[in-house]
């Protein structure tokens, strides 16, 4: 008799595991770019260098963090 909570197997998407793939690869990249990129310029700016360049890599991997938890709780679901 099979198990009523077990979920079915389901076939294998690849094309659906690639754009999980992309889609991870752009979650971390893109906040990390662009929060580098402005710390960067602000300490040219302020002559701060590195403090606003690091603050941004902190909130880089704040948001990435939440941002993929977000997107994979989606995809276990």
């Amino acid at each position: 008799m099979p198990d009523l909570g077990q979920k079915p197997n389901l076939p294998i998407n690849k094309w659906r595991i690639a754009n999980l793939g992309f889609e991870m690869g752009f979650i971390i990249a893109l906040p990390l770019l662009v929060f580098i990129l402005v710390g960067k310029w602000l300490d040219a700016k302020f002559n701060s260098t590195p403090w606003l360049t690091l603050t941004g890599i902190v909130l880089a991997i704040t948001l990435t963090t939440t941002w993929l938890t977000k997107r994979l709780k989606e995809y276990i679901k």
